[in-house]
């Protein structure tokens, strides 16, 4: 397949090379040192299930690569809408858009671009972030979910479900993407927040009961208004997140990485939503309001400073 990784980051940079690894004609949208990087030395990858490298074509966008077979989105969720000029000459009439981002709006922002015909729905589940220009360091997880926005099975969910199990990429096509989309919601409310105020890593923050305490409050309102807004989610997920992620290896949350690294945070899209549904039901989210005003300082000293892009 023709493939198109828009954002080389943690994420997008792993499941790109693990394609790219499996013959896949990958296009890696970067920038900076970052890019300079994989032009001249292709894309490392340092993982804790044995290390590896891939060389593919690369650019600030990938006006010049043609059609695709497949766009995957990986960009922050904040950029979602502001990027889709870097790969939309290559969006044809078949051409899949599967969005890995962190949310649960991203969907509907490249289905008001593109048309829902072409918007798969997807969630990644995998620590990963970029350690260095071309250097990407997976510590833990890297398995996938995929489906129609629209509910259901198809055959293009499961032959895309395929080239990924294929590419040694473990994936399960989803018969309800969004609601496994508000699952893996539950990890982030609970972890990247609370991690991003106190600086730690997830398993660091679940070593503390204070903090503990914090995270599973935080993914407790987000069930709350998740089973408000529609999405039948069970109240133990809390606990069964918390407790994989003590199982699993180390995770640092991509808004800790973002902090730490002076870059806009995500808390619109995670905390933030909690927030917003929580007051279109009347549903109390006071934890997570705590979380959105506490880190909005952040945000905003960054958009001051003209930084954080």
């Amino acid at each position: 397949m023709r493939i198109i990784i828009a954002g080389t980051g943690g994420v997008g940079g792993y499941y790109g090379a693990m394609l790219a690894q499996a013959g896949h004609e990958v296009f890696f949208i970067a920038r900076g040192a970052h890019l300079e990087a994989i032009k001249r030395d292709g894309l490392a990858v340092k993982s804790y299930l044995g290390d590896f490298s891939a060389r593919a074509q690369c650019g600030p966008d990938s006006t010049d690569f043609g059609l695709a077979d497949l766009v995957l989105v990986c960009f922050k969720t904040y950029h979602t809408r502001s990027t889709t000029g870097l790969y939309a000459t290559c969006v044809g009439q078949k051409t899949m858009v599967l969005s890995l981002q962190n949310g649960v709006n991203a969907d509907a922002i490249l289905a008001e671009r593109f048309g829902e015909e072409k918007v798969m729905g997807g969630v990644a589940f995998i620590g990963s972030r970029v350690k260095a220009p071309g250097v990407v360091l997976h510590t833990g997880f890297g398995s996938m979910a995929l489906g129609e926005i629209w509910g259901g099975l198809s055959d293009r969910a499961r032959e895309l479900g395929d080239m990924f199990a294929q590419a040694k990429i473990k994936c399960r096509v989803s018969g309800d993407i969004k609601k496994d989309k508000y699952s893996k919601m539950v990890w982030n409310v609970g972890f990247n927040g609370v991690c991003a105020i106190v600086d730690c890593s997830a398993g660091e923050a679940l070593k503390s009961a204070s903090t503990r305490t914090l995270i599973r409050t935080a993914m407790l309102e987000w069930i709350a208004v998740a089973r408000g807004a529609g999405v039948d989610l069970d109240y133990e997920l809390a606990d069964k997140n918390i407790e994989a992620t003590e199982k699993g290896g180390e995770v640092i949350p991509s808004m800790v990485m973002d902090k730490r690294n002076g870059r806009l945070l995500e808390t619109e899209a995670i905390n933030g939503k909690v927030v917003e549904l929580g007051i279109m039901q009347k549903i109390p989210t006071p934890l997570n309001q705590f979380i959105v005003d506490i880190l909005d300082f952040h945000n905003k000293k960054i958009k001051s400073s003209g930084g954080g892009v």
